[in-house]
């Protein structure tokens, strides 16, 4: 089973995963049979939680581990790069 909530550097990452809306009869298949979408939450002792970002864009896989495996790799990208900004002020 794939994990689909993590705290990573002080951030909640939690990811919703769907089946991709598949064609009708006799259409084309979907390739990536599952979506993922994440949002990213500071977690603060003091006042409760932040949502920081809006839901980030949709990640797509065949199986639903790994629509949230690349929702999780995409969302770490974003908060690394949000650190690297704040270090950088």
């Amino acid at each position: 089973m794939s994990q689909n909530n993590a705290i990573y550097k002080g951030f909640k990452v939690s990811a919703i995963v769907r089946r991709a809306p598949g064609g009708g009869h006799g259409a084309t298949p979907v390739p990536a049979g599952f979506l993922a979408t994440v949002t990213i939450t500071q977690v603060s002792r003091d006042s409760g939680s932040l949502r920081l970002v809006p839901p980030l864009e949709q990640q797509s896989g065949r199986t639903p581990h790994d629509a949230i495996a690349l929702a999780v790799t995409h969302a770490r990208a974003v908060i690394d790069g949000m650190s690297t900004s704040v270090a950088h002020k």
